[in-house]
């Protein structure tokens, strides 16, 4: 008898679930069925008239919307890049160092991190700051990173080292960097 009891407390339970799971049951308290609800609450729009000078620009517009980023595979091994002369400055108690970074890799660096190292006139560290690209740099891409570490006044040099999430890397520090590859891609089609 008790096992019979047990039986039918399963088959109640599991009924009540699977009704209330099918939309037996309401949840904002009143009587309504889910399409009552539903019909009651969508707003009723008119069709708007497209110009014809719309169509042409339809499909560019949605071909535009439903392209999703491409995924870019990052180079492995030593990657090379290319960088300024830092710019050093001291705002507010703080040393600033911003430094502008160009990919030039034959393919995506990703994780690019700059490793800053401050040291005083004996060669003592001092400590420093670092930084990481999340994104992945393109080839041909510039960045610009900045870090930031309290003054001290035993600072006398600094120094930095590059590497990335697969390898290591090779800097050169340049005069001048050229403008970036995408921007002179973008005014060429915009002049067309």
């Amino acid at each position: 008898m008790n096992r019979l009891s047990f039986i039918w407390g399963i088959a109640l339970v599991s009924l009540t679930l699977s009704a209330l799971g099918c939309g037996g049951g309401s949840s904002n308290g009143d009587n309504s069925t889910l399409s009552e609800t539903t019909t009651e609450e969508a707003p009723v729009t008119e069709p708007e008239e497209v110009a014809p000078t719309d169509t042409a620009e339809a499909p560019a517009e949605a071909a535009a919307e439903s392209e999703r980023p491409r995924f870019v595979a990052p180079i492995r091994g030593i990657a090379e890049v290319a960088y300024l002369t830092p710019d050093t400055e001291v705002i507010d108690g703080e040393v600033v160092t911003r430094i502008r970074i160009q990919n030039r890799a034959t393919g995506a660096i990703a994780g690019l991190k700059v490793d800053e190292f401050w040291y005083d006139a004996s060669g003592n560290p001092l400590g420093g700051d670092s930084q990481r690209v999340r994104q992945p740099l393109l080839v041909g891409e510039i960045t610009e990173i900045e870090l930031r570490i309290p003054r001290s006044s035993r600072m006398n040099r600094n120094s930095f080292q590059f590497s990335h999430a697969n390898g290591e890397i090779e800097a050169t520090q340049v005069d001048e960097l050229p403008d970036p590859v995408e921007e002179e891609a973008e005014e060429a089609e915009s002049e067309s």
